[in-house]
């Protein structure tokens, strides 16, 4: 008898830990978002198929937002779960810009690794690195536009 009580009690014990543990992940929502835009530059051209990374930091909210350029530089943010733009706060940016042996920037989706498809990181560490990039941006409730003009030493 002392057995079943038992087995009772631990598949309790489960079930709401099961639930507490889902329940409150799956109907959180994430903070609202603001338009966030801009270009990004290398060396005064536009720098084209880069991938721009928002990384919230401190307090902010939310989870990274991402843009790719186009053949003038611009990028759009969209949150990694699908929003338009990037919730107000503080960010470190990071700027990608991977190539083939060639010179030939490649896309970067998040479908395929890079080097899978034969690429390279083109820009140095402080530009591109999640950890050690030197790019910050501060979004305001109006969002806004955010250049990057990126510089290589000895250019």
């Amino acid at each position: 008898m002392f057995q079943n009580y038992r087995f009772h009690f631990v598949m309790c014990t489960l079930m709401l830990g099961l639930t507490g543990c889902g329940g409150a992940a799956a109907t959180e929502t994430l903070p609202t978002t603001v338009p966030v835009a801009g270009v990004v530059t290398l060396d005064g051209k536009p720098l084209v198929s880069a991938t721009v990374t928002f990384v919230p930091r401190g307090a902010t909210k939310g989870v990274e937002c991402v843009g790719f350029t186009d053949e003038s530089g611009k990028y759009t943010l969209t949150q990694i779960r699908g929003a338009e733009g990037a919730p107000p706060g503080e960010y470190r940016v990071v700027i990608n810009h991977f190539v083939k042996s060639d010179g030939t920037p490649v896309k970067i989706d998040g479908g395929e690794a890079p080097a899978n498809v034969g690429a390279d990181e083109a820009l140095p560490a402080i530009y591109s690195d999640f950890t050690n990039s030197i790019l910050s941006a501060q979004v305001t409730e109006a969002g806004g536009e955010f250049p990057f003009e990126l510089k290589i030493k000895g250019k």
